[in-house]
This record gives structure tokens, sequence and C-alpha cells, in this order.
């Protein structure tokens, strides 16, 4: 869950500043939805945080082969090179080439790793995005059947009198009509170059 509160956060903020100059102007009621809460607990939460995590855990069985693979290379130059110096190491041109040939492998194996971190955080963005596409429907039913014009994320309150806190009517809406969502990984735009 930990990857949803920097969105969260956004997301609250801009439906309090875009919102909050309409919404006083017009004396309007606020209600809360805890993000997190919805996310944890409905059947359309859990099935995308599930799906997230099976496109985690496919990632990191893709690099485990190669990553044993160094470090077994690695241990093995480590023996190889037991109880030489450094002159004897320079020496053996056979152990010497099998460090840099390691010291490649290691290197490409780290961008791939990079790519793939890359690869899962914008696949996760754009999930949640499509996430709250699909849930606003329900929760601006819910928020109408309050009589409320602005929905705040609970993290966001300090305070919430009972009866303004909408979550438990959105999960159970989203639990009656979005039990699943649609999870793929996405391959992240290539990195913006400094100038």
């Amino acid at each position: 869950m930990r990857f949803l509160k920097p969105f969260i956060a956004a997301v609250t903020m801009a439906l309090f500043f875009t919102a909050a100059p309409a919404a006083h102007a017009a004396g309007a009621s606020v209600v809360t939805l805890n993000y997190e809460n919805l996310i944890a607990t409905s059947d359309v939460g859990r099935d995308m945080t599930t799906k997230l995590n099976q496109i985690g855990q496919q990632l990191q069985d893709q690099l485990r082969p190669e990553a044993q693979a160094i470090s077994t290379e690695q241990q093995s130059i480590q023996q190889a090179a037991n109880g030489m110096n450094e002159q004897q190491l320079r020496a053996n041109a056979q152990l010497t080439q099998r460090i840099e040939a390691l010291q490649t492998r290691a290197n490409a194996y780290r961008q791939r790793e990079i790519t793939a971190a890359r690869d899962l955080e914008y696949t996760r963005q754009m999930t949640i995005v499509d996430f709250n596409r699909q849930i606003t429907p329900y929760v601006r039913e819910a928020m109408e059947a309050k009589g409320a014009n602005m929905v705040l994320d609970a993290a966001a309150a300090r305070f919430v009198p009972e009866g303004f806190d909408i979550t438990a009517d959105v999960i159970q809406r989203l639990n009656q009509r979005l039990r699943t969502i649609d999870v793929r990984r996405q391959t992240a735009p290539p990195p913006q170059q400094q100038q």
C-alpha cells in the first residue's frame, strides 16, 4: 500500500484546491472517503493489489536467474583468487578476463533491474489512474446520496463527524458492480535526458 500514499495525497490536494472555492461559495457539504481502506477492503481494490503484486513477483522471477548466476560466478572468482595478492591476480589473464566479464554482466543486470523497477512503478501509476477513473461514478453516487458536493480523503481530514464518511457506502457499491480491474504490465517511457 506504500506506493499509493503519494498518489492519494496528490488526488486529495487536487480535489481540495479545485473544489474548495466553489464549494465555499455554494455552502457545500463535504464528505470523506478513506482511499486506503477502500483499496484494502473492496473487491476491486484487493483485485488490483493482488495483480500488481503478481506483476512485481513476475519481474523478480525474471531477474532472479541472472542474479543467482552473477552471485555464483562472483563466488567462483573469489575462490579462484583466494590467497593471491594483487600482482598475482593481475598476472592471471584468465581470472582477469573473468572479472571483467563479471563486471560487464553485473552492469547489464543493474540496468535490467532499474528498467524493471521503472516499469513496475509506471504500471502502478497507470493502474491507480485507471482505478480512480473507474471508481469515480460510485464515489459520486455515494457523495450525492449524502447531499454533498465535495469529497476529501479521510487521511487529510483532522476530524470527521459520524455520518460524513462514505467509505463503507462506496465499498458496498463497488462490491455489487465492480469487482475486478484489468491490470497489465506496462513499459515506462524513457527517462527525460537532462540538458
